[in-house]
């Protein structure tokens, strides 16, 4: 290398590290931002609409919702056979079994008594549930007259509406049940006025044969209902946040299995009482589901939603920045970058509800945070993935040099 290719290359250097550190100290003494500074992004990320769960995470256990069981009286007769096995499946009206009866004229008093009791309990009943029914709720009053008007509908209003029609489907229940107990010993006077001696028990039940006493002791048979509930515990902390009919999400993951439900029953009261002890409190959940492949005690992971909001404003957690305030990096409709205080609710894993600051489709700067400037132009890097470089020559020479001189004169 020549003398004089030397002296111009440490001239080139000495260049550069001036340009460089003239441009730092311009920057650094700029008390009137005249040099614009701009933010550098690498990922950004949209706000969109949708709904939003907070979910408590538990585990369960499925279980028959109802177990009910048969008796056989000794004083009435002489027991001779089962008509049922373990593991059949029962309907109401169903032989279960038969008993020979000892005294024909006592066992007839019988169930001619037990036939009026019913008949009352029924009648009693139908009279109760048309009360309930015929009743009016009084509507809530009003001293705005405008007919446009559209009037709230106060809360006690609406549970008066709600604990009546459920007081009218569980006196319903209780109706079909004591009209099935009708039926059979209705059935037994029949036999026992046609036949003489022998009665064949039927059931009063829809469910499965789960045991069967072969030496006579009560229960002599045992049904369990084929609807299912969802048992399962919760701790003292999350006691406090369940209450009866919120939503329950049953999964089963081996078996790719979701089921919906709702909280039926929740205890005030724990398993057990120790001062050294965890208390823990059971609950129920009512569940619907057509799936056979359940069986009673399959065990299901499950969520209770404690609180939902539908149709909301939501952003990913990893977009939004906590400081002495929560705050967002946004653009704005200039194309600027903004920092933006913001409002949260309900997360949801990676998902938060924003209530305030921040509408459905805007986006939100992600990284580098070190990088952003409020109010300033930003930069993102060239997604090369995407680009197609055929196409930068694709254009026509004449184009190419119109956008060539646009570019320039900008500058």
């Amino acid at each position: 290398m020549t003398k004089k290719q030397r002296v111009i290359r440490r001239i080139v250097g000495v260049s550069i590290i001036l340009f460089i550190t003239l441009n730092g100290l311009l920057v650094y003494f700029d008390q009137k931002n005249r040099v614009t500074q701009k933010s550098y992004i690498e990922e950004w990320s949209q706000s969109f609409t949708g709904d939003i769960f907070e979910r408590l995470e538990t585990e369960g256990v499925f279980a028959s919702s109802d177990k009910n069981n048969v008796y056989f009286d000794h004083d009435r007769g002489s027991f001779r056979e089962f008509l049922v096995e373990e593991g059949d499946a029962v309907n109401e009206g169903d032989d279960l079994y038969t008993y020979k009866v000892l005294n024909y004229a006592s066992r007839e008093a019988e169930l001619e008594s037990e036939i009026d009791r019913l008949e009352e309990d029924v009648d009693a009943l139908e009279e109760y549930i048309d009360e309930i029914e015929d009743y009016d709720i009084p509507e809530p009053d009003t001293d705005i007259e405008d007919e446009d008007y559209d009037h709230p509908t106060p809360s006690s209003y609406v549970e008066a509406e709600f604990e009546q029609e459920e007081k009218v489907a569980e006196k319903e229940m209780e109706l079909a049940q004591k009209e099935a107990e009708l039926a059979m010993v209705e059935d037994q006077l029949d036999q026992l006025e046609d036949e003489g001696e022998t009665i064949t028990v039927t059931s009063a039940f829809d469910g499965t044969v789960t045991d069967i006493s072969e030496s006579l002791e009560d229960p002599v048979l045992t049904l369990q209902s084929t609807e299912l509930l969802l048992r399962g515990n919760l701790s003292e902390e999350e006691r406090k946040q369940v209450e009866e009919e919120m939503t329950t999400i049953a999964e089963i993951p081996e078996d790719d299995i979701v089921v919906s439900g709702e909280i039926s029953t929740l205890h005030e009261f724990p398993e057990e009482t120790n001062l050294h002890l965890t208390s823990s409190y059971p609950f129920e959940a009512d569940v619907t589901t057509d799936d056979e492949e359940i069986l009673p005690g399959y065990h299901a992971e499950v969520d209770i939603i404690t609180d939902e909001s539908i149709d909301t404003t939501i952003a990913l957690d990893k977009a939004l920045i906590s400081d002495e305030n929560l705050y967002a990096w946004v653009m704005n409709e200039e194309g600027l970058l903004e920092r933006r205080s913001i409002a949260t609710a309900l997360k949801e894993k990676n998902l938060i509800e924003v209530t305030e600051g921040l509408e459905s489709g805007e986006w939100l700067a992600v990284e580098e945070e070190d990088e952003f400037r409020n109010n300033a132009p930003f930069l993102t890097p060239l997604d090369t993935e995407n680009l197609d470089v055929s196409r930068l020559f694709a254009l026509e020479s004449e184009t190419m040099i119109t956008y060539g001189l646009l570019g320039l004169i900008s500058r």
